[in-house]
């Protein structure tokens, strides 16, 4: 039996973060109901760390990543020996990014 993950959901319209534990071999949902306002908590993954709820600029930025298809999954630069892409740190930053990634975006709504 596979170990049970920790994976971290985020809504957007109320800025809330919260993990939830899952066996990944037998469920991954991709939505939650937020715990706050009863609104969609997306499933960003076991590598989210979210920004403050008061970071307006970071939240911002979360939702132009999202919105593009990156919810934090890895990515691994193949034109760079592989190597692993962080994300982000401004939404600028962001902007530039999901041009240059789009090959590695999930095609999920948000």
């Amino acid at each position: 039996m596979a170990s049970p993950y920790n994976m971290a959901f985020a809504c957007l319209d109320c800025h809330k973060s919260f993990k939830r534990e899952f066996n990944l071999a037998e469920e991954y949902p991709v939505t939650l109901t937020c715990p706050n306002c009863g609104g969609n908590a997306h499933n960003l993954g076991r590598h989210f760390k979210a920004p403050k709820r008061t970071d307006k600029k970071q939240w911002a930025k979360v939702q132009l990543l999202l919105e593009h298809g990156f919810f934090f999954q890895k990515i691994y630069d193949n034109s760079n020996a592989g190597e692993l892409v962080p994300y982000p740190e401004t939404l600028e930053q962001a902007k530039e990014f999901v041009v240059k990634y789009k090959a590695y975006a999930v095609q999920r709504k948000i």
